[in-house]
């Protein structure tokens, strides 16, 4: 039996060759004023035609130049919409390995302008695979989640800056392990 420990020390690093990928809406972090919530959309496609969205919304906070962010991503469907149940066709190791690229692409951009205060990644899926609204929590104690806590985890040594992970029942945040450049003595 193939144990979730096993398959992360293969290819949990995130030595899985990732899908390319673009951004396609949002401001970059230079242009970005502070005065509205942004979302920063990326896109890539699977070798299985399947098209992803990643999109990493912020809010500004209340500390200059700070802000919060929460990651959602999941695949295009036929109607259009967009699905957050399980969409990796057995491409899994690759789409997470995208995923974590363009999350660490964001945290390298937007830190050197921004403080990022945290980017909150809950593993949930579609109640019924639709493209409603209404999600269910899938927890941090899920397959799902266990496996996205510990690919964060291996992965954000990587990182130019140090973070760390918090842990809460239905998500995840990332933050910074440095203090706020930005806070008011």
């Amino acid at each position: 039996m193939i144990k979730l420990k096993d398959i992360l020390l293969e290819i949990g690093d995130g030595s899985a060759k990732p899908f390319a990928f673009k951004k396609t809406s949002g401001d970059s972090a230079e242009e970005y004023k502070g005065n509205d919530s942004n979302n920063v959309v990326y896109e890539f496609i699977t070798d299985k035609q399947t098209k992803y969205l990643v999109s990493i919304d912020l809010d500004v906070m209340r500390t200059p130049r700070t802000i919060s962010s929460e990651v959602d991503f999941g695949a295009r469907t036929a109607g259009g919409g967009f699905s957050l149940d399980d969409t990796n066709m057995g491409e899994q190791y690759r789409v997470m390995s995208t995923i974590k690229d363009i999350v660490f692409d964001f945290i390298e951009e937007w830190q050197e302008h921004w403080y990022i205060h945290n980017l909150e990644v809950a593993p949930i899926k579609s109640t019924d695979g639709g493209d409603d609204n209404e999600e269910s929590i899938d927890g941090v104690d899920s397959r799902r989640g266990r496996l996205y806590l510990a690919f964060i985890k291996k992965n954000l040594p990587k990182l130019s800056k140090p973070y760390g992970v918090r842990v809460f029942n239905d998500y995840f945040l990332i933050q910074p392990k440095f203090e706020n450049p930005n806070d008011q003595a």
